[in-house]
């Protein structure tokens, strides 16, 4: 079993998750946006158990940002991790914390119908107004 490691930007949290993701894709949400300071981000989904932090969990905040999503940050250099989806068990990686790419690349764009109005989609990959059916 393949296991890739992340962190954040100042190294005091790292993760390991086993590179076994069930979906992926970029998400446009106003919230990924604003966390990420850019027109959204990449993720994949995977279940809970499959994930471990390695380092640093002293450092991890949470903030709730609703009953379904957690955000999971570095509170010393404010690296968006992941999130918490407690209603499904699953977590939301963020790839750009991983250190090298998973098997599963993206594979659509969610929540498109918030996406920034300066931000063009150009790739030919599905786009969902909310969170894909499934």
């Amino acid at each position: 079993m393949r296991t890739i490691s992340g962190g954040c930007v100042c190294g005091r949290v790292g993760f390991t998750v086993e590179d076994k993701f069930v979906y992926a894709g970029y998400c446009h949400c106003s919230s990924c946006r604003k966390s990420s300071g850019a027109s959204g981000t990449a993720i994949g989904g995977i279940p809970r158990e499959k994930f471990s932090v390695t380092k640093g969990s002293d450092y991890i905040k949470k903030f709730s940002r609703s009953k379904e999503t957690v955000s999971c940050f570095c509170a010393l250099c404010g690296s968006t991790l992941y999130g918490e989806k407690p209603v499904s068990g699953m977590l939301h990686v963020r790839y750009g914390a991983l250190n090298s790419a998973p098997e599963l690349l993206p594979q659509a764009h969610m929540h498109v119908s918030s996406k920034a109005d300066w931000y063009e989609i150009c790739d030919s990959l599905p786009q969902y107004s909310e969170f894909p059916p499934g």
